[in-house]
């Protein structure tokens, strides 16, 4: 694709000249992330040029990834932001057509995946573990775009160590309390860490909701039995590995555990479908 002729793009700051840079950037140049910083203030702030937005959303959306899978640790800030312009500018009805989406959405879930398939350990101490990143981008994917059946269909599957790993991990945060998860040590003052909120967005998504398609589609996937059928191929896929004695305790705790999962799985849609504003604090009912 080639950049548009003319950048029309308000800066927010009113200098353009990130703009000038990012649309100069070779093929095998990684934007800086100044640049797209800016570049997604212009967005979240000023009247969006089409044309330019579909020409840079794949920097932007590769600095996402970067910062997803670990890559590199620069972009962050500006990522943070690009969340709610996903979520709030009309990118994917109005600037996008359903094929350029249809790409984004494949882009995002496949990159979510590839950090799922790369998971390894049952144990983990403070806020810096790294399940914390695919826990919260898996959440998130539910406030930007209406599909994730697919992304959780294709984790459920189990087919890779990462993906059960994963399964144990999400399981876990179903089943115990805060203080008795055995795979995330408990929460303290000075290095954070507890079992991850199945309900947290990445980035400033304040005053934001699943989309109903994806609530819906929650309802239906996460029952009790299916949780209890998931934790068991889970266990199965990681006979061999490191992991494994970990997930089997799980799933031998699991009938003592009925009551809470199928109550935290009742639960979590109504947490999603309900707008998560910057000071409410939520909890699991038990």
């Amino acid at each position: 694709m080639r950049a548009p002729a003319h950048i029309t793009q308000e800066a927010f700051e009113g200098n353009d000249r990130h703009l000038r840079r990012l649309v100069r950037l070779r093929p095998d140049e990684r934007a800086d992330p100044n640049d797209i910083y800016e570049y997604i203030q212009d967005l979240r702030y000023a009247e969006i040029q089409s044309s330019l937005l579909t020409y840079l959303l794949p920097l932007c959306l590769e600095a996402w990834r970067e910062d997803v899978r670990g890559l590199h640790n620069g972009y962050g800030g500006a990522i943070e932001h690009l969340y709610p312009v996903l979520a709030d500018c009309h990118v994917f009805d109005l600037h996008l057509k359903p094929k350029q989406t249809e790409v984004v959405s494949e882009f995002m879930r496949q990159t979510i995946l590839e950090e799922i398939d790369d998971q390894r350990g049952l144990a983990f101490l403070g806020a810096r573990a790294r399940p914390y990143r695919w826990f919260g981008e898996l959440t998130t994917y539910g406030v930007l775009l209406p599909d994730i059946e697919h992304l959780w269909s294709q984790w459920w599957l189990l087919n890779t160590t990462g993906r059960a790993i994963a399964a144990a991990q999400y399981v876990s945060c179903l089943m115990y309390s805060k203080t008795e998860n055995p795979i995330f040590a408990r929460w303290t003052p000075n290095g954070g860490g507890g079992p991850p909120g199945l309900w947290e967005f990445q980035g400033h998504l304040y005053e934001h909701c699943w989309l109903e398609r994806n609530v819906n589609f929650l309802k239906s996937a996460l029952t009790a039995q299916k949780v209890s059928d998931g934790l068991g191929l889970a266990v199965d896929r990681l006979a061999g590995q490191p992991e494994h004695a970990i997930a089997t305790a799980i799933l031998e705790d699991l009938p003592l555990c009925s009551a809470t999962i199928d109550a935290r799985c009742a639960q979590l849609p109504k947490i999603l479908q309900t707008v998560q504003l910057s000071t409410t604090t939520l909890e699991w009912a038990v």
